[in-house]
């Protein structure tokens, strides 16, 4: 009976505990290169993530009022709405210094897209950069060769997997993508993704769930005083 009723109690935590990871998770980021620096912070809506599994993802909000010009939205994506928010600030280059931000607004938003892909299931709690993907690592700026010639197709095509986030304006001080890992500062400069880590931010669980959490430890506290007394 006692070895039920830990096993049940195990279950009720473990429930919990799963349910409270679940949810928005903030990552940062930071990509370097010709003497700029881009670095920020991404919410990325990890229970949908989960559930489609790896792939190549697009979240473009704006799609259908406006028309970009940069050329994302040749790639095969699948359009979802995995991205919760995005600020980037640049620092170190010639003309594109500054903060910008994704917004729901097309008239305030710095950024129209986000484009994510992990060819392979990776660990989400580490730095993504590094870890094995197809034919190289994640983060790796890897180009495709074509079947039977010993000449890579030159990037932006990769299949390592990608990150990259797009300027409203190419041509403007935002930073916006222009291979895959890479992205140029309004001053010109390109930077290299160097690193993709869990900043710890997850989303307040529900209230369901810390009734569940504490109902669960009350329990469970309550049987070790009853075993203690008996013994």
């Amino acid at each position: 009976m006692q070895r039920i009723l830990i096993i049940t109690l195990m279950a009720i935590l473990f429930t919990a505990a799963s349910a409270a990871a679940a949810g928005i998770v903030s990552f940062d980021f930071a990509f370097s290169g010709n003497g700029a620096t881009a670095r920020g912070i991404i919410g990325l809506d990890m229970e949908l993530l989960t559930s489609l599994g790896p792939g190549r993802y697009l979240y473009d909000p704006f799609r259908g009022s406006y028309s970009p010009s940069t050329g994302y939205d040749n790639y095969a994506a699948s359009d979802a709405n995995f991205v919760t928010s995005l600020t980037v600030s640049v620092n170190g280059s010639a003309g594109g210094n500054g903060t910008f931000d994704l917004t729901n607004d097309v008239a305030t938003t710095d950024f129209v897209a986000v484009l994510f892909d992990f060819p392979v299931a990776v660990n989400f709690t580490q730095n993504l950069v590094g870890q094995p993907s197809i034919n190289g690592a994640w983060g790796a700026n890897v180009p495709i060769p074509i079947s039977g010639n010993p000449n890579p197709v030159p990037p932006p095509q990769s299949y390592t997997g990608d990150f990259q986030f797009f300027a409203l304006d190419p041509a403007g001080v935002p930073p916006t993508g222009t291979e895959p890992y890479v992205v140029t500062a309004g001053g010109g400069e390109t930077m290299q993704l160097d690193s993709f880590v869990p900043s710890g931010a997850a989303a307040v669980p529900e209230p369901s769930t810390c009734l569940l959490l504490c109902f669960g430890l009350g329990i469970l506290g309550a049987a070790r005083r009853k075993l203690r007394i008996r013994n």
